[in-house]
This record gives structure tokens, C-alpha cells and sequence, in this order.
């Protein structure tokens, strides 16, 4: 659902929580009683869709997803580099036809000049502005309800600007107004509430495995983000790997992210 003040909400039967999410019991049949451009109303505890839906929402439980995430984080970071190289090497194995690590895909070849061109870059410091290039070369790049660029970006932001204070870098933010001017609506605000860390349960779980330096709880929440979507799950997943690894080579004056991207199939 699209709100008045431009929100996204999702009415679901199934229980992945997010901050955006209503979810019910999945016994429901929600949809089979939701039809497109079906009205909306939402007040205080309340939410009515269409004339045979009505959902009272003031019991309802709060998610809510902001990682706790400190500047003294970085010291953790030295036991997740096996992890990322095993997760990049998993990926290359499973099915990721259509995804951005398909050689023959929309989306892979700008994706690896998204690698070469701004990813790596951003090891310096001073390099955010080549990375915003390169990051809106790939906005709305693929096919689907969200496109592999989006989703690469998505999971890159969310992972990134999550642990930026422990490498003492700031977030990075991508202009809500251009995004919505390259792909839909819908991705655009999904990847805006990524960057922003509005993330759920399944995304907050990659992160504080992360920052907590656990390797087999990194891998294994990897793991569950892969079947989302069509290939919106690999897509972030690599992504986020990226991001890792760089937080990783900014904090101990490393060089192992071109490494990580060659196993992904992204590097020149």
C-alpha cells in the first residue's frame, strides 16, 4: 500500500517481520479477499481494505530493526573474513541464473562496473562522490518487481551504512527524488528504507552476526535471505558481502574486497 505521506506498508500473511510490515495470522485468506487499487484507510489503530477487510491493529506487537551497532565494533570484524569467503564461494554454486553474478544477465555487467568503479573506490575516503556515480549507474538496472541493481544496492547500503561508525566513516545516502526517477516506486523506496536501516528481522540477523564477528551465524543468516524473490535474495546477499569486506579493509588497512568480488564473478 501506498500511504498519503508517500509510505509504503505491506499487509502480509507470511511472518517475516519489518517495520513496514503488518503481518497476519496465515490462516487469513487475505488474498483472496484484496484486489489491486483496492482503497485503503488507516487511522490511529486501524487499518480498512476495500469494503471486506478490517484489521484492528491495537494489540498488534512492534518490530522494530535498527541494529545495535557500536564504534567499537571493528575489532569483531577479524572473524567474519573466513565467512564472507565461504558465502561468496556458496553463491557461485547454487542456481543464480538472472541474478547480477549471471554472466549472461541484465544486470551483471553493469554491476561489475559498479564493483570496479565505486566499491573499490570507496576504500579511500574521499572517494563518496565516485561512488554515487557508479551506485546510480545501476539504479532500475534488471528486470522484476525490484531490479538486481536496487537489490545489489540495497543490500550494499544497509550492510555498509550499518557499520560505518565502527570504521568512523558516515552512512551513505542515495537522493530518495533521483532514485525514484530510474526505477518504480516501489524500489525506490524499498532500497531508501535499506539505506536508512529500516530492515527486517532476516536483514537486522546479517548485520549484528557481523558486527558481533560470529562466522557460522553470518553464514547461516546469508543463507536464509537466498530464496527471497526471484533473485532479490543472491542479489542483496552479494551486496552485503561487499560491504563487509570493505568495512573489513577500512578498518585494518586491508585489500581483500577485489579478492571477494573476483569470487563473486564481479571484479575486471
Amino acid at each position: 500500500m501506498k500511504t498519503a505521506n508517500d509510505e509504503l506498508l505491506f499487509v502480509t500473511n507470511y511472518s517475516l517481520r519489518s517495520p513496514i510490515t503488518v503481518n497476519l495470522d496465515p490462516v487469513s485468506g487475505l488474498e483472496h479477499m484484496v484486489k489491486p487499487m483496492d482503497p485503503v484507510r488507516i487511522g490511529r489503530n486501524r487499518i480498512d481494505i476495500g469494503s471486506g477487510i478490517s484489521i484492528d491493529a491495537s494489540r498488534a506487537s512492534r518490530f522494530h530493526s535498527r541494529p545495535c551497532i557500536s564504534s567499537d565494533s571493528s575489532p569483531k570484524l577479524s572473524g567474519i573474513g573466513k565467512a564472507l569467503h565461504t558465502a561468496s564461494i556458496l553463491l557461485r554454486i547454487i542456481d543464480t541464473t538472472q541474478s547480477v553474478l549471471d554472466p549472461n544477465s541484465l544486470a551483471h555487467g553493469g554491476t561489475r562496473a559498479f564493483v570496479v568503479n565505486g566499491v573499490l573506490l570507496l576504500w579511500h575516503s574521499d572517494s563518496e562522490k565516485q561512488f554515487r556515480d557508479a551506485a546510480f549507474n545501476i539504479v532500475g538496472l534488471g528486470s522484476g518487481f525490484t531490479p538486481s541493481g536496487d537489490d545489489v544496492l540495497g543490500g550494499f547500503l544497509a550492510a555498509y551504512n550499518s557499520l560505518a561508525v565502527a570504521v568512523d566513516r558516515a552512512p551513505i545516502l542515495l537522493d530518495l527524488s533521483q532514485l525514484k526517477e530510474k526505477t518504480s516506486w516501489v524500489s525506490a523506496k524499498l532500497l531508501d528504507y535499506m539505506q536508512r536501516l529500516v530492515l527486517d528481522e532476516q536483514m537486522s540477523c546479517v548485520i549484528d552476526s557481523a558486527a558481533e564477528g560470529n562466522e557460522d551465524t553470518l553464514i547461516a543468516s546469508l543463507e536464509s535471505l537466498l530464496p527471497r524473490g526471484h533473485t532479490s535474495g543472491i542479489d542483496i546477499c552479494a551486496g552485503a558481502i561487499l560491504a563487509f569486506s570493505l568495512i573489513r579493509d577500512v578498518a585494518f588497512e586491508n585489500d581483500e574486497t577485489e579478492g571477494i568480488a573476483g569470487l563473486l564473478g564481479l571484479s575486471s
